[in-house]
């Protein structure tokens, strides 16, 4: 279960998410500023130095139990030794190093390769809403990072995750995007609660 940084992502979702991993059922990532909202994920993961600076003297950040990583495009300004460094394999297709991954250029997409290469065989996508923000809608649930990102950036992530089908099927991974009105079309569209079901009945069959 990835947890990214959509408009979308709900706390009732995250608290949905939660008991699926109480539970067993799921093993969760919490992208960037999601572990806020799930501060007993697995893993942290974020792909920039400078949102490390944003956040590392946070309490909640500081916090976090569970397993911090980054990409080495951002390791060497990143002096946590916490923060676990995976070498990037580039921009496209997905690395089946387990000390790689590829970048996409969105964190969103190296937490995808970082599940895959755990061994999963189902990612659950959520807070993945890829639109481009507006007066009416906001570029993330908490708003606007210090750094706004430039717009035509979200036409480029679609095109990361639409690029890597063939490369995640020929991983034998199943990729379902739970987040409603997301513009990513890579990926079937599914129900969270009909996700987190059969997840649940592939964990417990």
């Amino acid at each position: 279960m990835l947890l990214g940084g959509g408009p979308g992502l709900t706390v009732e979702q995250v608290e949905n998410v939660r008991g699926a991993h109480e539970a067993g059922v799921v093993r969760v990532i919490a992208i960037n500023d999601a572990y806020r909202l799930a501060p007993w994920a697995d893993v942290c993961y974020f792909a920039d130095s400078e949102w490390w600076g944003w956040h590392k003297d946070r309490p909640a950040f500081r916090a976090f139990a569970g397993q911090k990583c980054s990409i080495s495009d951002s390791g060497a300004n990143i002096t946590d030794k916490d923060v676990y460094i995976l070498r990037n394999a580039g921009p496209r297709g997905i690395s089946t190093d387990p000390g790689m991954i590829c970048s996409g250029r969105n964190s969103g997409y190296q937490a995808l390769n970082i599940a895959i290469l755990a061994g999963t065989k189902t990612v659950i996508l959520l807070g993945f809403d890829a639109r481009e923000p507006t007066a009416d809608r906001k570029s993330h649930w908490f708003g606007d990072h210090p750094r706004v990102e430039p717009v035509a950036v979200y036409a480029e992530y679609r095109k990361a995750f639409s690029a890597a089908e063939v490369a995640i099927t020929a991983a034998g991974v199943q990729v379902l995007n739970c987040s409603p009105g997301s513009a990513i079309d890579a990926f079937p569209k599914m129900a969270l609660v009909d996700a987190l079901r059969l997840a649940s009945a592939a964990a417990n069959p």
